[in-house]
């Protein structure tokens, strides 16, 4: 096994640790949450708040540049907050995880739902998204970033949008599974 392991987290706010200090953000809490269980890894934080799906493609090779064993592919907050397109969204995530993939980066894809938009039918269009890409690429999934803490005001930033450090520590331990399922893979 290769060490320590380079994990790009590649998203928008939820990412970066919009309104928190960079040890509070998401890709250092999960680097420490391997780390304390003997998993060699380095977590690079690749998210800018306010970044869409289409932001992330004109960013993409920032990411491949860092060489990084995998990617933890956080899209579509800012995306459904704008209404852009379910098909654009999903066509711009496909572009992102055949760029990875074509270089032979594992990659997690992190689902969230359209809890922001009030339209129905885009909710039912946005929300398939993430599951119909893991099924088509064969990657694993986190399925709802949002569920981790959106529920709960006392996870949440004073915005009720972005979550706080308690927040940001429940995203990890529910992300933490699947990010050992992708470790796994890059060993086998």
């Amino acid at each position: 096994m290769k060490t320590p392991l380079h994990i790009a987290c590649f998203g928008d706010s939820l990412t970066e640790g919009y309104g928190l200090a960079p040890d509070a953000a998401l890709p250092s809490v999960l680097q420490a949450m391997l780390q304390a269980e003997g998993i060699g890894a380095t977590c690079l934080n690749f998210g800018i708040s306010g970044e869409t799906a289409e932001d992330g493609l004109h960013r993409i090779q920032d990411v491949i540049s860092a060489n990084p064993d995998a990617v933890i592919v956080a899209f579509g907050a800012n995306d459904c907050f704008v209404g852009d397109s379910p098909q654009a969204v999903k066509a711009n995530l496909s572009t992102i995880i055949e760029q990875f993939k074509r270089r032979e980066i594992a990659v997690l894809l992190v689902g969230i739902s359209a809890l922001t938009n009030d339209d129905e039918n885009y909710r039912l269009a946005f929300n398939q998204i993430f599951e119909e890409l893991a099924n088509h690429y064969s990657i694993p999934l986190m399925p709802d970033i949002l569920a981790s803490y959106f529920h709960s005001s006392s996870l949440k930033l004073m915005d009720e949008m972005h979550p706080n450090e308690q927040g940001v520590e429940r995203i990890a331990q529910d992300m933490f599974p699947h990010v050992v399922r992708l470790i796994s893979q890059i060993n086998s």
